[in-house]
């Protein structure tokens, strides 16, 4: 009988044929093949050692999330399973089932070059999942949707594909090929110009270009923006910054970051327990977050000793 030597002892499975289901706490996997990638995921030493059953739950409910995406796609309801597979990837922006599936959706949908794009973030996580003959037909797909596109849209997409790769000067000049004639956009587009075009410009650690072009853009995302690089240059937050939805995780990291320089110290706390409640793996994104709650408990005069307890064992 097969046996899984190296996940947790708290983690309890049942084989049927080559097939197993993985319970703890009552939070329950569907029937999975034994070679699923999940696997993987719940080895020990892919957990988090001090919260352990939380990590394992959280993993067990993502699957879960990501099993139901996959019967959405292949039901076609390719908008729901997209808003399965973000739930996912907001939890693991490198989950490959995810970023593969989602490619699959939004091909389903007719947007190819979107999904080509999450095909190479998906293989570039996996190699496994390179699919010579998918690529190729989503290469040519792409390519015509490209060909139909206005030159306006073509350096938007090709930004968004620069900054995909990291290519983040690349991305810059591209939307400013895009921006060359402001007055063409509806506000509303242009201001969502400007955050992407701003955005690779924080990557590039260019802050003040980054907060000019902020300035430039309307909505709670370039406000956000404006209170990140005034942080990030170490001058005095403006007063009308307050705590705003984050697109994903890493900017609400940086909310929490700028929360607590306002002093608004319960309101980071809240955006770090939410986190910690959304982030289980040991790294660098994990001692930010412990860094920011340890600041803020500190600010609230509230007991740091178990925050920094944890931040004292991995670091």
């Amino acid at each position: 009988m097969m046996t899984f030597s190296n996940i947790p002892n708290e983690l309890n499975y049942i084989l049927k044929d080559n097939m197993v289901k993985f319970e703890i706490n009552n939070v329950l996997t569907n029937w999975i093949d034994v070679d699923d990638p999940f696997v993987q995921r719940i080895l020990e030493n892919n957990l988090n050692p001090l919260f352990l059953t939380e990590h394992l739950v959280k993993e067990i409910e993502i699957k879960n999330t990501l099993d139901e995406g996959v019967r959405l796609l292949n039901d076609e309801k390719y908008l729901k399973a997209i808003g399965k597979f973000d739930e996912v990837l907001y939890y693991d922006p490198d989950y490959s089932e995810a970023l593969i599936s989602k490619s699959y959706a939004l091909r389903g949908q007719r947007h190819f070059v979107k999904a080509l794009r999450y095909y190479r973030r998906a293989v570039k996580t996996d190699s496994s999942l390179k699919d010579i003959d998918y690529h190729k037909t989503l290469l040519g797909e792409a390519n015509n949707e490209r060909s139909n596109f206005p030159k306006l849209k073509l350096n938007i997409y090709a930004g968004d594909e620069h900054f995909a790769k990291g290519e983040f000067d690349n991305a810059v000049e591209s939307y400013n090929r895009a921006l060359a004639n402001p007055s063409r956009f509806k506000d509303k587009i242009l201001s969502k110009l400007l955050n992407k075009k701003a955005t690779a410009l924080i990557k590039l650690e260019k802050y003040g270009e980054a907060y000019d072009c902020f300035r430039k853009a309307d909505g709670d995302y370039a406000l956000f923006g404006q209170g990140y690089c005034e942080y990030k240059l170490g001058a005095d937050v403006n007063d009308d910054f307050k705590k705003l939805l984050g697109v994903d995780k890493n900017h609400q990291l940086m909310q929490a970051m700028i929360l607590n320089k306002l002093g608004f110290y319960r309101e980071a706390l809240d955006v770090c327990d939410y986190l910690a409640d959304n982030h289980f793996k040991v790294d660098d994104y994990y001692r930010e977050l412990l860094n920011s709650r340890i600041d803020a408990l500190d600010g609230l005069g509230e007991d740091s000793g178990e925050a920094k307890k944890i931040a004292d064992t991995f670091f």
